[in-house]
């Protein structure tokens, strides 16, 4: 009767709350500004650059590092073609805008409730339980965040520059 039980849902509060304050600001567009879209993806890079090699994979660590870019990847781009952008202004004061989408946000949810099925009762894992190895977990999580946020930005540039480029034509 440590509070153990308060310990498992504390992640899920946070998320609630972080979830809640993103639901608020919903439909408020907010500038997309391209030359800083390189800066989150890089920082993750570098992070699991880091962790891995604080660490080394075995070979099934690089494997689930792997499926978890590709599951990422995909999560991400989903999420990425979810969003809604559009172009203000005109000439030089034109600028790309961007605002979320709500099934954008219920994406992030899903993903954040299939982890919570996948392992359940807050991380406590036995023996005989399918994530008992928590290195490939951690691996596989990883490979999931960099590919989330790698290949989310990379398909908002591509699509701010197709909408760009676009606008210009029109003018």
């Amino acid at each position: 009767m440590g509070g153990d039980g308060y310990a498992a849902w504390l992640p899920l509060l946070i998320f609630a709350g972080i979830m809640a304050w993103r639901f608020r600001s919903l439909e408020r567009a907010r500038p997309l500004r391209l030359p800083l879209l390189w800066i989150a993806p890089s920082i993750v890079t570098v992070a699991v650059g880091l962790a891995l090699y604080a660490m080394p994979p075995s070979l099934l660590g690089w494997m689930a590092l792997g499926a978890g870019f590709a599951i990422g990847g995909g999560i991400g781009m989903q999420r990425s073609r979810l969003m809604r952008l559009h172009v203000e202004g005109q000439g030089d004061g034109a600028r790309v805008m961007m605002r979320q989408s709500p099934l954008a946000l219920i994406l992030l949810l899903g993903v954040f409730d299939a982890r919570r099925l996948i392992l359940p009762g807050g991380m406590t894992m036995g023996a005989a339980h399918p994530a008992a190895n928590a290195l490939i977990m951690t691996d596989a999580i990883l490979g999931l965040l960099l590919g989330m946020v790698v290949v989310s930005r990379l398909v908002l540039w591509q699509r701010a520059r197709a909408i760009v480029a676009g606008h210009l034509m029109s003018n």
